[in-house]
């Protein structure tokens, strides 16, 4: 996935950037997830991965994935306000939604649905507008 700022406050997590994505790439990735929290400025992200997007990850590869997150989880649920996934026309079954409040709760931070961008966009806002207000 790809970390787009370019809107900050709300901030989207892209779509895979290559199926077969180096390690420096997610290390890049993670590098960016980083410097992002470095701002100490709020943030709500956006996310339009599909939902099968991690399916082909190796048990090392979670891993790190969840040593990484461990390690940046204070950090997140001070800056992060809440990630909206944008699921499309076509909801998440209810095991994906059940996964999502799972990690909504170890993380800290509140897990919304959208169908589409504009609506994640909208729900996005009004979390930062709820937090400033």
């Amino acid at each position: 996935m790809l970390l787009d700022d370019s809107r900050f406050p709300l901030v989207f997590l892209r779509e895979h950037e290559d199926e077969n994505s180096s390690v420096e790439e997610v290390h890049d990735r993670n590098g960016q997830l980083e410097s992002l929290l470095d701002r100490q400025m709020h943030f709500v992200l956006i996310a339009d991965h599909a939902e099968h997007d991690h399916d082909d990850e190796t048990p090392e590869e979670r891993k790190e994935k969840a040593l990484f997150f461990k390690r940046i989880k204070d950090r997140m649920k001070k800056y992060c306000l809440g990630l909206v996934v944008i699921e499309g026309y076509a909801p998440m079954n209810s095991a994906a939604r059940v996964a999502a409040a799972a990690v909504s709760k170890a993380i800290g931070f509140s897990v919304q649905f959208a169908p589409d961008e504009a609506q994640a966009t909208a729900k996005g806002l009004a979390l930062l507008e709820k937090h400033s207000g």
